[in-house]
């Protein structure tokens, strides 16, 4: 992977800084915090990724304990 690769990678989209405030905004009224619900993303995509790829990591696992 190339410099320029990791920097395109690592770009916010367009508009993204905006939209990021306006949601803490609208998180803040409604007394919600948008870090806690950014965590649960989070943890939706690992337990998603984990659940797709079961049968790799059960394998990587074996493996490794050999």
């Amino acid at each position: 992977m190339t410099q320029t690769d990791r920097k395109r990678l690592k770009a916010k989209p367009d508009g993204f800084v905006e939209m990021e405030s306006l949601v803490k905004e609208i998180f803040a009224a409604q007394e919600l915090s948008y870090f806690e619900w950014l965590h649960q993303q989070h943890q939706a995509c690992v337990l998603d990724f984990n659940i797709k790829n079961k049968g790799s990591i059960a394998s990587l696992a074996k493996d490794k304990e050999r």
